[in-house]
C-alpha cells in the first residue's frame, strides 16, 4: 500500500513538474501608449526576454509555478510584478513609465491621460504614422478621427487645411513638443514647414474643444500637439526611400543614441524628397533636419533641439466653377449655366504653370507662377529639473526664424498671357516684353529720359515676402501637494516680428520695370529684388507686424479613488504695432506742405531734404493691448474598471488676431476691437475591455462675437470724405453634435475600427449693426456653417496574417457638407439662405506592409493606396465665387486628387 502510495506522489509531482507556459505579452511605454523596444524581461537566470521592435516578448518553457517578473529599460523605472503562472499560454501586458524623461513628456506636453483627464482625445501613435501618412501632410491621417476634416485644398504639397467641429485651423492650437506654432498674425498652420516630423514623432494627440492644455491658447475646434521621440531606449538607426505617384521620392535618415554614458542621448534625422505632385505643375522639392542633444546632469534633464524643413512645391491658388473641371460631372450635379469657352480642363488641371523654351539650347523647363518658398528653422533649450518627489519645474526658451513667401505674375495687364493648352506662355510674354519695347509701343517721354536701349518688361514675376522673428519662453511647475491635489502653473512670453514686402523676382526678359502707379517713393525704376508698391493693390506695401503675447496660467488638478478632475484659469495681455515704410509723411517745406515717403528726396533752395535729415520717423501705431483669458473645469468618474464617465464646462475670452486690429492697407487700427467669446460644455463615456474600446460624447459650443474677416470699410465719422477699416461685430454661432469612435479586437490579429461624428453647426445672428454711424443688416440665423463636412463616417478592418505582417482597409464617408460662404452677405433677398450642399463622397484606402526579422536588424517593407476606387469628389468649395447664387452654378470649387500611392522600403539596425 505504501509502494503505491509513494508511485501516485511522484508520477504527481512529475507530472505537474512538466507542466509548462509560454509567457507572452508587450512592453508599453504608458505615457507614449507606443511599444517599448529593448526592455529586458526576466522571470530569472534562464527565463529571460528582450522586447523585438513591436515591443513584443515571449518566453518559453516555463514551469508553471509563482515568480518576480522584473522589467528593465534605460531611462525607465524597473518595475517588478508578482505572476502565478498556472496556464499554457500566460499573456502579460507590461506598461513602463516613470522615468523623468517619460515625465518631461507628459507635463511639457500637456497630455491628456486615459479614463483620467475628463476632455474628448484621440491619439495617433507612431505605428499607425508610419503604416498610413505615406507622402500625405500630417493632417491628413486625421480624416478618420472624430470631429476632423482635412483637405489638401489645391492639391499643393504642404498646403493642407484641417478643421475641428466645424472650426477652421486659425482657431486650432497646434504645437510642437508643447511650443506653440500658429502663425501670429492670422492663426493660420502652414504645414510645408513642418515636412519630415514624422520620421521623430512618437505620437500626435488632438484633444477636442477647449481641452485641458494648460496654456492660454485661443483654439476654439481643439488642441493638437506633436510630440518627438526621446533619445533614451535602444539605439536605433533607420533608413527608408519612398517612391509614389508624380515620381515622388523620399529618402529620410534617422538615429537614436539611446541613453549614453554620463547621461548624454542624441536624436537626429535627415530627409529629402522632390516630385512632380498629383496635380499638373505642382512640383515639389524640399529638405528636413532635426537635431536634439540630450544630457541628464543630476535631476535636470537638459536639451538643445533645432529643426528646419526648406521647401519650396508648386501652387494651385484658384477655385474654378464645376464645368471648368467636367462639365458631366456639373450637368448631373445641377450646373445650367455653363461657361462654354472654359470646361473641360479635367481635375489635374492647373492654370498656374508653363513651359519655358531655350531659344539657344531648345530646352524646355517647367516654371510656375505660383511657387511658394520657405524657410522656418526653430531652436529650442529646455531644462526640465525634477526638484524632489513632489516638485518639478520645466523652462522653455525658443527662436523661430523665417525666410521665404509665395511667387505671383504681377503685370500691366490682369490677363496672363495663355497657349491653346490654357498654360502660362512663358516665351511669349518674355516676346512682348521686348518686342514691344524695342518698338517704342510702350515708350513714354519718362522712360526715354533712363536709357531708350533698356528693355521695359511689362509682365514680370514679383514675391509676396513673408520673414518673420520669433521669439518665445514657457516656464511651468507641477506640485503634487499629497495623495489627491496636484498644482500646476506657469508663464508664457512671446514676442513676434513680422516683415511683409513685394519684390520682383523676375523681369521675363527685360531690363527693368515700372509700376503704373508706383506708392512707394522709391525709383519708379525697378529692377530683380527691389521692393514694389502700387497704390491700386494696397496689399502691396511694405510693413512690420509686431506682436506680444504674455500669459500667465494656474491649474489645480485632484484625484481620488474613482474621480478624478481639474480647475484651470489663465490670463493674457497680447499687444499689436503696426509699422509702414512707404506711407508718407507730410513735411512743411517753405509755405508748402509736402508728402515725403520711403527715400523721397525734395530739393528746397538747394538744399536736399530727406525723411532721414528732418528726423521723420516710418509711420508707427504706437501699441495697443487686449486682455483675455480662460476658465475651464472638469470631472471624470470611472464607473467601473472598465468604464468612466467625464464632463467639462469652459469659458474663453479671446484676444482677436492681428489682421482684426491693424488695417495692413493704411496701418492704423481698426474701429470697434472686441474680444471673441466662447462658451463650451461637453459630456462623454469611455469603456475599455482586452477586446473592446469605444468612445462616446456630446458638445456644445457657444461663438459670440466673431467678426468679420479683414472688416469693413466705412466712412470715417471724423471725415467723411476719407474711410477707416472697422470690425462687424455680433456674429454668433452656435456649434454642437455627437461623436463616437470604436475599436474592436475580434483575433489576436485582426481589430475593426468605426467612426461616426454628427454636427449641427449653425450661424445664430439675425440683426442690424451700428459701426461708427453705418448700418448693417444681415440675417445668419439658422444658416449651416460650412467649409467642413456637419457629417463623417469611418470603418477600418486591419488582419495580420502572418506575424510581422499586415493589411489595413480604411474608408470614410463625407456627408452634409455645406460650401464657405461669408454669412454677413446674407441681407435682404438672401436673408437665411442656406449655402450650396457639396455632393457627399467616400473615400477608401490599402496599407499593406511586412517586416523581415533579422538578428539585429530588420527590413520592412510597406504600401499605400490612397483613394483606391479613384472616387470623383469636391474637396473644397465657396458659395457666390460670382458675386450671386446659392446653388451649384455659382459654386468655386477645387475636384479633390484621385487615386495615388506610395511604397517604401526601410532598414533599422
Amino acid at each position: 500500500m505504501k509502494s503505491i502510495l509513494f508511485l501516485i506522489t511522484l508520477t504527481t509531482s512529475l507530472f505537474s513538474f512538466s507542466q509548462t507556459a509560454t509567457v507572452s505579452g508587450k512592453v508599453i511605454d504608458n505615457t507614449a501608449k507606443q511599444p517599448v523596444v529593448g526592455a529586458k524581461i526576466i522571470l530569472s537566470a534562464k527565463y529571460r526576454a528582450i522586447s523585438d521592435l513591436d515591443g513584443n516578448y515571449v518566453i518559453k518553457n516555463v514551469p508553471f509555478g509563482e515568480y518576480n517578473m522584473l522589467i528593465t529599460m534605460i531611462s525607465f523605472d524597473s518595475v517588478k510584478v508578482k505572476l502565478n503562472i498556472d496556464q499554457a499560454d500566460f499573456v502579460y501586458e507590461v506598461l513602463l513609465g516613470g522615468s523623468q524623461e517619460i515625465e518631461e513628456m507628459s507635463v511639457i506636453g500637456n497630455l491628456a491621460q486615459d479614463r483620467k483627464t475628463p476632455v474628448a482625445v484621440s491619439t495617433i501613435g507612431k505605428k499607425e504614422i508610419t503604416e498610413e501618412l505615406g507622402s500625405q501632410d500630417l493632417p491628413m491621417i486625421l480624416n478618420s478621427k472624430p470631429g476632423v476634416h482635412a483637405t489638401q485644398q489645391g492639391g499643393g504639397d504642404g498646403d493642407a487645411r484641417i478643421t475641428i467641429r466645424g472650426f477652421s485651423q486659425r482657431n486650432v492650437g497646434v504645437m510642437i513638443d508643447g511650443v506653440p506654432v500658429n502663425d501670429m498674425e492670422n492663426g493660420w498652420v502652414y504645414w510645408s514647414n513642418w515636412f519630415g516630423l514624422d520620421a521623430i514623432t512618437s505620437q500626435v494627440q488632438l484633444q477636442r474643444g477647449l481641452g485641458a492644455t494648460k496654456l492660454a491658447l485661443p483654439s476654439v475646434g481643439g488642441t493638437m500637439n506633436i510630440l518627438t521621440q526621446k533619445t533614451g531606449g535602444k539605439r536605433e538607426i533607420k533608413v527608408r526611400q519612398e517612391y509614389g505617384t508624380g515620381t515622388f521620392l523620399r529618402t529620410s535618415l534617422s538615429y537614436k543614441s539611446g541613453t549614453l554614458k554620463k547621461g548624454w542621448g542624441i536624436l537626429f534625422a535627415g530627409s529629402y524628397k522632390q516630385g512632380k505632385g498629383w496635380v499638373d505643375g505642382l512640383n515639389t522639392q524640399g529638405a528636413f533636419y532635426y537635431l536634439k542633444v540630450q544630457k541628464k546632469l543630476g535631476n535636470h534633464v537638459l536639451s538643445l533641439s533645432g529643426f528646419g524643413a526648406p521647401q519650396k512645391h508648386g501652387q494651385r491658388s484658384y477655385n474654378q466653377q464645376i464645368e471648368y473641371w467636367d462639365a458631366d460631372y456639373a450637368r448631373k450635379n445641377g450646373v445650367t449655366d455653363f461657361d462654354t469657352t472654359n470646361m473641360n480642363y479635367g481635375r489635374r488641371h492647373n492654370q498656374h504653370w508653363g513651359y519655358y523654351t531655350d531659344s539657344a539650347t531648345g530646352k524646355k523647363t517647367l516654371m510656375n507662377e505660383r511657387l511658394n518658398q520657405f524657410h522656418k528653422p526653430q531652436i529650442t533649450l529646455k531644462d526640465f529639473w525634477r526638484v524632489n518627489k513632489k516638485l518639478s519645474w520645466s523652462n522653455i526658451a525658443y527662436i523661430s526664424i523665417g525666410r521665404g513667401g509665395g511667387q505671383r505674375y504681377y503685370g500691366s495687364s490682369s490677363t496672363i498671357v495663355r497657349d491653346s493648352a490654357g498654360q502660362i506662355n512663358w516665351n511669349q510674354i518674355e516676346y512682348n516684353n521686348q518686342w514691344k519695347t524695342l518698338f517704342g509701343s510702350v515708350y513714354s517721354t519718362a522712360d526715354a529720359a533712363y536709357d531708350p536701349t533698356l528693355l521695359k518688361s511689362t509682365q514680370i514675376l514679383s514675391a509676396s515676402v513673408n520673414n518673420h522673428m520669433w521669439i518665445g519662453a514657457l516656464s511651468q511647475f507641477d506640485y503634487k501637494a499629497n495623495d489627491k491635489w496636484k498644482i500646476a502653473g506657469g508663464l508664457d512670453y512671446r514676442w513676434y516680428k513680422g516683415t511683409h514686402f513685394v519684390e520682383i523676382k523676375s523681369l521675363l526678359g527685360g531690363d527693368y520695370f515700372i509700376s503704373a502707379t508706383d506708392n512707394s517713393s522709391e525709383t519708379p525704376m525697378k529692377v530683380v529684388g527691389d521692393k514694389i508698391s502700387d497704390a491700386s493693390k494696397p496689399y502691396q506695401n511694405h510693413r512690420d507686424g509686431f506682436v506680444q503675447w504674455a500669459g500667465a496660467f494656474g491649474q489645480a488638478e485632484y484625484s481620488y479613488g474613482r474621480w478624478t478632475g481639474f480647475i484651470n484659469l489663465s490670463g493674457v495681455a497680447n499687444g499689436y504695432k503696426g509699422v509702414d515704410y512707404f506711407k508718407k509723411k507730410t513735411l512743411q517745406v517753405g509755405d508748402s506742405l509736402v508728402e515725403i515717403g520711403y527715400n523721397d528726396t525734395v530739393n528746397y533752395n538747394g538744399q536736399v531734404i530727406t525723411r532721414d535729415t528732418e528726423g521723420l520717423e516710418y509711420d508707427n501705431t504706437g501699441w495697443i493691448w487686449k486682455m483675455g483669458g480662460t476658465a475651464k473645469a472638469g470631472v471624470n468618474f470611472n464607473v467601473t474598471e472598465k468604464s468612466n464617465v467625464f464632463v467639462n464646462i469652459g469659458y474663453l475670452s479671446r484676444t482677436p488676431q492681428y489682421s482684426n486690429v491693424v488695417d495692413n492697407n493704411t496701418n492704423e487700427f481698426y474701429v470697434e476691437i472686441q474680444n471673441e467669446n466662447i462658451y463650451a460644455f461637453e459630456a462623454g463615456y469611455g469603456f475599455r475591455s482586452k477586446k473592446v474600446s469605444a468612445n462616446l460624447n456630446g458638445y456644445y459650443t457657444i461663438w459670440k462675437n466673431k467678426p468679420f474677416p479683414f472688416g469693413v470699410l466705412v466712412p470715417d465719422p471724423n471725415d467723411p470724405t476719407e474711410f477707416v477699416r472697422a470690425n462687424v461685430n455680433g456674429m454668433d454661432a452656435l456649434h454642437m453634435g455627437a461623436e463616437l469612435d470604436v475599436s474592436y479586437k475580434v483575433l489576436k490579429n485582426l481589430t475593426l475600427e468605426g467612426m461616426a461624428s454628427i454636427g449641427d453647426w449653425t450661424w445664430q445672428s439675425s440683426e442690424t449693426i451700428d459701426v461708427v454711424g453705418t448700418k448693417f443688416t444681415f440675417d445668419a440665423k439658422g444658416v449651416h456653417v460650412g467649409d467642413a463636412a456637419q457629417s463623417t463616417y469611418a470603418g477600418a478592418i486591419r488582419y495580420s496574417p502572418i506575424k510581422r505582417g499586415y493589411i489595413k482597409l480604411k474608408y470614410t464617408f463625407f456627408d452634409r457638407y455645406y460650401s464657405n460662404f461669408n454669412p454677413f452677405n446674407l441681407t435682404g433677398a438672401d436673408g437665411g439662405r442656406e449655402s450650396w450642399i457639396i455632393p457627399s463622397y467616400g473615400l477608401m484606402s490599402i496599407h499593406a506592409g511586412y517586416r523581415f526579422k533579422f538578428e539585429k536588424t530588420s527590413l520592412s517593407l510597406r504600401g499605400n493606396v490612397f483613394n483606391v476606387l479613384n472616387s470623383f469628389y469636391i474637396s473644397d468649395a465657396t458659395n457666390n465665387r460670382n458675386g450671386t447664387g446659392f446653388d451649384a452654378n455659382s459654386a468655386g470649387v477645387f475636384m479633390g486628387q484621385g487615386l495615388r500611392f506610395n511604397v517604401s522600403v526601410g532598414f533599422q539596425f
